[in-house]
Formats: structure tokens, C-alpha cells, sequence
């Protein structure tokens, strides 16, 4: 037999649903405060990537322009012939 009354049962789960209730306040309030440091972090690294990829690409054509002035100004390609063996069809040495 329980030494509480039914009244004080009551009192007691009331107390403890109004922990409870506090309790999932607090954990829902530091859910949201993670959620917006994940998408911030999202955003910053999605910025990152996307200035990275626009320097990359920049780079690239940079540095095929200058391949191609130095190819044009030293008259030697990779291949070892000059433009005018090229265009003339020359084999070359």
C-alpha cells in the first residue's frame, strides 16, 4: 500500500511533467543554437569553395594565355617546331 494519497501522487507527477516540460524547452532551444551554427558553417564553406573554384579557374586561363605568349614569342612550341615549320608543313630538323 502506498503511503501517498492520491492527491499528493498528482502534486508529485505534476512537479515532474513541469521538469520535464522545462527540461525539453531548454534541449529544443539548444537544437536551434546548433542548427544555425551548422548553417552558418555551411554557408562560410560553401562561400570558400566557391571563391577557391573562381581563383582556380582565373589561374587556369591565366596561365594558358601565358604558355601561349611564351610558345609565340620564343617561336617554340612543345612539340620542339617553330610556328612557320607548322604553317608551312615542314617536318622540321
Amino acid at each position: 500500500m502506498s503511503t501517498y494519497n492520491n492527491t499528493s501522487d498528482i502534486a508529485v507527477l505534476k512537479s515532474k511533467v513541469k521538469l520535464l516540460e522545462e527540461n525539453q524547452n531548454v534541449i529544443f532551444e539548444r537544437i536551434r543554437t546548433n542548427e544555425r551554427w551548422i548553417a552558418g558553417a555551411g554557408a562560410v564553406l560553401v562561400t570558400g569553395m566557391a571563391v577557391l573554384a573562381l581563383i582556380a579557374e582565373v589561374n587556369g586561363k591565366t596561365t594558358e594565355e601565358i604558355s601561349k605568349t611564351k610558345c609565340e614569342g620564343s617561336g617554340m612550341c612543345l612539340s620542339g617546331k617553330s610556328f612557320k615549320d607548322l604553317e608551312k608543313g615542314s617536318k622540321g630538323p
